[in-house]
């Protein structure tokens, strides 16, 4: 699994999947992603979409996980 993620923003504490519209650079299309960020809340994985693709727009956060929880055994 390959996710997005920049310590300098957040911590990586959740895992969250992200959705956004993405331009191409010479056509000036939108093309729609799914990318799976590392952060620890919702607003600092979409400022982590922003900083990987800045031209991206309407962000959604479709789903959450939280990765430092503790396994029973």
């Amino acid at each position: 699994m390959r996710a997005l993620m920049n310590l300098a923003i957040e911590p990586a504490l959740r895992l969250f999947e992200v959705s956004a519209l993405v331009v191409i650079s010479p056509s000036s299309q939108a093309v729609k992603r799914v990318l799976k960020v590392m952060a620890d809340t919702p607003m600092g994985a979409i400022s982590i979409v922003r900083d990987r693709y800045p031209r991206s727009r309407a962000h959604q956060i479709l789903s959450c996980r939280v990765l430092d929880a503790p396994q029973a055994i």
